[in-house]
């Protein structure tokens, strides 16, 4: 029976590594012909480019399979199994394991790319079929690398030649439930900005550029991208914040830096994207874009990779990462060749005709976005260059992060509630000041009521301030436009969600902005008004932090064969009321030479009350780090808000003359009182 079991196993490798050399050759035959189908104009080639490439999406999901297998049966002759899982490791985590390590992050990113971009040359053959081809050869081509590294460098299927009793075990720190979601997400994200890079890229490939017949593709899948490396952003924070026990959520890591560079360069993209579309304009500069957000896509990979660049969330050092350096320097060249080759298709039919107007407000965004992440750039690679040069060991730490692009960031918020209320071409100053005058009261009088309530902090004021333009310049316009929807006979309600259907990529995208807000109270209200005591605690203590109370039960230890766990009782109070008992808890992974710690979280919208164990001492005394974080709730709260609104901006709207009637009606109806009190001055 265990010979049987053994050859089923080894035959199921087999399989698995058949499935990835069939990969390989079908995405080669599809790269080479997807370029010689569209230089040709050869629809035939162009098909049977594309069908080499659907096949590579069912030919990794039996190799993924057979390595998620491998993993709950324990097959330790496949070496990957053995370097990151053990008997004692629970079935649910294969998943997990399944990307843990290098090769299978690898396996598990060719896999989902097949997937995104499988769907995406379907659509693109339909809505661009002359650029289809080229973003076919362009996709194909990154996925051709990494299934070249999986094949050569990194099998995740690669055998043992003596089979161990049981493997090294998963890396203690991905026994969590966020990783079942976040680092799939992260790895998405990133690999995700490859399809409308392809996109751009194929516009320029074919001629047709200057057409801007790709705009609505590239901005539909730059959102999507965008969205992915948004909730893998949100996700790593949470994570960050429930199981690295440090009481923070961000803390600028290179690997944190490097999804969040390409996610502000994307940005920056569909917001730019939009001006194109309508005005003909940015053409050069969304190309630009576009260019800047692969390149740190593939910075982000290169840092997972193992670079040089130290972090708690990279992959084990390895000179796989300066392969992916090399590649996205060679990807740099051929799009910046590419594009100056094709640079006289690129002149905008447009010109920016005033400083105020709508058109101006998203370059100054753009501008911000990328100065944002060319600091971040510079510095989470700064260590590097001064080891190199001056052969001294610097890190770069997050006050520097916080002081420069904090006040950037509250620029780009100014920007972010004024730019939607502006519109298109230009506007007058009077007209300027009206659209103003009731985000700049309401602001002002929120200063004013901050102040009697005590708040004196400058930067707190100034957010505050700034949070109060966005959000009343999105209800003053919601509420305007519903209003005018009313006259007709709709009850409020009725006429607020006909509003957002009239026009859904710009009131999705004012969700968006909500969200973007609750998000900024949180880590302004956490950063500003956190409190935090380091104490030391015997059984029967009782301490006090702000308006909580808390007791130190007593601690209990667990021996299993991994780990040691050391779980800590606590009663607390907030004033007279019982909140019930919390459970922080320590592990200590003697094989790894690690520990993993639990914080215990007490949440509301106000603030959370946060409970770390530090040390267990022999003579029954603990440390403990207590912290209160204020409005961090909101953070997480505006993770659904954003995905909800960003589906809105991509879901299809009504029919294209029902849409104009009704956005002319709106825009007639809302302007008669302010062009009847232009008249009455």
């Amino acid at each position: 029976m265990l010979m049987r079991g053994k050859i089923s196993g080894d035959f199921m490798v087999e399989i698995g590594q058949i499935g990835i050399i069939a990969a390989f050759s079908a995405t080669a035959y599809a790269s080479i012909m997807a370029f010689v189908g569209g230089i040709l104009k050869a629809r035939d080639i162009v098909a049977s480019a594309r069908w080499g490439f659907y096949s590579v999406f069912p030919l990794l999901m039996i190799s993924t399979g057979v390595l998620i297998y491998s993993f709950v049966t324990n097959d330790f002759s496949v070496k990957y199994v053995a370097e990151n899982s053990n008997l004692s490791m629970p079935s649910i985590y294969a998943w997990v394991a399944f990307y843990s390590g290098n090769a299978g992050s690898l396996l598990y990113i060719s896999m989902a790319f097949s997937i995104m971009s499988s769907i995406s040359i379907f659509v693109l053959t339909k809505k661009i079929p002359y650029t289809a081809p080229y973003s076919l050869g362009v996709m194909a081509l990154v996925q051709l690398f990494f299934l070249a590294v999986i094949l050569f460098m990194a099998n995740p299927l690669e055998r043992l030649d003596f089979v161990p009793n049981d493997g090294q075990g998963i890396n203690p720190l991905l026994i969590h439930f966020g990783m079942f979601i976040h680092p799939p997400f992260q790895m998405l994200g990133l690999i995700s900005v490859a399809i409308p890079f392809s996109i751009g890229m194929g516009a320029l490939l074919a001629g047709r550029a200057g057409r801007d017949e790709w705009v609505d593709q590239g901005r539909s899948w730059g959102l999507i991208s965008w969205l992915i490396l948004t909730v893998g952003l949100l996700l790593g924070a949470w994570w960050a914040y429930t199981i690295l026990g440090w009481g923070g959520y961000w803390a600028w890591d290179p690997v944190e830096n490097s999804a969040l560079m390409p996610w502000l360069a994307m940005t920056a993209f569909v917001h730019s994207v939009m001006v194109q579309k309508r005005r003909g304009m940015f053409r050069m500069w969304n190309m630009v874009l576009i260019i800047v957000s692969f390149t740190m896509a593939q910075l982000g990979m290169f840092i997972n990779r193992g670079g040089p660049v130290p972090s708690v969330h990279s992959f084990a050092e390895s000179t796989m990462g300066w392969v992916f350096l090399a590649i996205m320097g060679l990807t740099l060249f051929c799009s910046i060749l590419i594009f100056v080759s094709k640079y006289d298709s690129l002149k905008s039919r447009g010109r920016l005709e005033s400083f105020i107007s709508r058109e101006s407000a998203f370059l100054g965004q753009n501008i911000l976005f990328l100065l944002i992440a060319f600091v971040t750039l510079w510095g989470t690679v700064f260590p590097i260059f001064s080891e190199t040069f001056d052969e001294t060991t610097m890190t770069v730490g997050k006050p520097f992060f916080d002081q420069v692009n904090g006040p950037l960031m509250l620029m780009l918020i100014l920007l972010m509630g004024i730019a939607p209320q502006l519109p298109w071409r230009k506007v007058s100053r009077v007209s300027f000041q009206r659209m103003l005058r009731v985000p700049i009261s309401v602001a002002f009088l929120a200063i004013i009521l901050m102040v009697i309530l005590g708040l004196r902090q400058p930067w707190v004021l100034i957010s505050i301030a700034l949070f109060c333009v966005a959000l009343s310049g999105i209800f003053q316009e919601w509420f305007r436009g519903s209003r005018s929807l009313r006259l007709r006979g709709n009850n409020w309600a009725v006429a607020f969600f006909k509003l957002l259907s009239a026009n859904r990529p710009r009131y999705g995208g004012y969700i968006v902005h909500i969200a973007v807000v609750m998000l900024s109270v949180g880590v302004v209200a956490s950063t500003f008004f956190e409190s935090q005591k380091d104490i030391v605690m015997k059984p029967g203590d009782f301490q006090t932090l702000g308006n909580y109370r808390f007791k130190y039960v007593g601690v209990e230890e667990y021996f299993y064969p991994d780990r040691l766990e050391e779980i800590a009782t606590f009663q607390a109070w907030r004033g007279d009321k019982e909140l019930g008992l919390l459970y922080p808890k320590r592990s200590f992974y003697p094989e790894f030479r690690i520990s993993s710690t639990r914080g215990a979280i007490i949440t509301n919208p106000i603030e959370d009350f946060y409970l770390i164990p530090s040390e267990f001492r022999e003579d029954g005394q603990a440390v403990f780090r207590v912290l209160i974080n204020p409005m961090v709730w909101w953070m997480w709260a505006a993770g659904p808000v954003l995905i909800g609104g960003t589906l809105l901006a991509l879901s299809p709207g009504r029919k294209r003359e029902e849409r104009r009637t009704l956005k002319s009606r709106i825009a007639t109806l809302s302007s008669l009182g302010s062009i009847k009190s232009s008249r009455e001055r």
